[in-house]
């Protein structure tokens, strides 16, 4: 698959013709976290390409799995911003890179030790001299750092965090979230591995303390779980800890306050 999505770039670039390499401008974002870390480090309107789900305003140049190269051609951007999967970035984008003269960067973003590096590395991919960029990124992290400081907790109180609405996707200790409540001190429900999907049963037998539902879907099957397991029902309506952007800082504060006052059992 990859191989024959880098062929179609290629054949693709090749019908735009030459491209002149003089009067790039801006980012094309095929990440709509790379995007929200862009808006909140204040270079929203250096975005020139997004993908259909970027909230910003500029020409729609695809997705990594849908990349229009004719559009990317046409923004012409400097640099291009992407959150490859596992296997990597298609060699069929370098290419086109290569061809517009643009730098490509990566970040996979599955880890908090990834949206730091985005946020740190991110100021002097669009404009090393702005210093405002990189006073913004020092802001974004430090939230971070205040969200992941440690907890007195009760190492018996487990704590399940599913995305809420009836999919019941919950956040191992593999994911971004997973690594929030290590640093915290706080016993993830789950054991091991990343996103998994949850059944009712599977949540009571995990038998949580505590359920955190993230996000701002109707989660109807959350009062058979408190009135089966005892758990207590939190939720943290912010859709932003769906997306490993930048802002996670901001989000994962409001998920730590959610959680004082229930260090211990009552």
């Amino acid at each position: 698959m990859r191989l024959a999505v880098g062929g179609i770039l290629l054949l693709m670039l090749a019908a735009c013709g030459e491209v002149d390499r003089q009067g790039c401008r801006g980012a094309a974002s095929l990440s709509p976290a790379i995007t929200a870390t862009l808006v909140a480090l204040g270079a929203g309107d250096d975005i020139v390409g997004r993908t259909p789900w970027c909230a910003v305003e500029a020409p729609v140049v695809g997705s990594l799995l849908d990349l229009d190269a004719e559009a990317l051609v046409a923004a012409h951007p400097c640099v291009i911003l992407v959150q490859p999967p596992a296997q990597g970035v298609d060699g069929g984008l370098h290419a086109l890179a290569a061809r517009l003269g643009a730098q490509v960067h990566a970040w996979p973003l599955a880890t908090l030790t990834e949206v730091r590096t985005m946020v740190r590395e991110l100021p002097a991919a669009m404009a090393p001299d702005d210093a405002r960029l990189a006073v913004r990124a020092t802001e974004l992290l430090a939230a971070l750092d205040r969200a992941c400081a440690p907890l007195a907790w009760d190492p018996s109180r487990k704590v399940l965090v599913v995305q809420s609405g009836d999919g019941r996707l919950a956040f191992g200790p593999s994911t971004y979230v997973g690594e929030f409540l290590r640093a915290c001190g706080v016993p993830n429900a789950l054991p091991d591995g990343a996103w998994q999907t949850l059944g009712v049963e599977d949540v009571v037998a995990l038998d949580p303390s505590i359920v955190v539902l993230v996000g701002s879907a109707p989660s109807p099957w959350s009062d058979e779980v408190a009135r089966r397991t005892g758990a207590v029902i939190v939720t943290v309506d912010d859709d932003s800890l769906l997306v490993p952007s930048g802002t996670l800082g901001v989000a994962l504060e409001c998920v730590r306050a959610a959680l004082v006052g229930l260090e211990a059992a009552p």
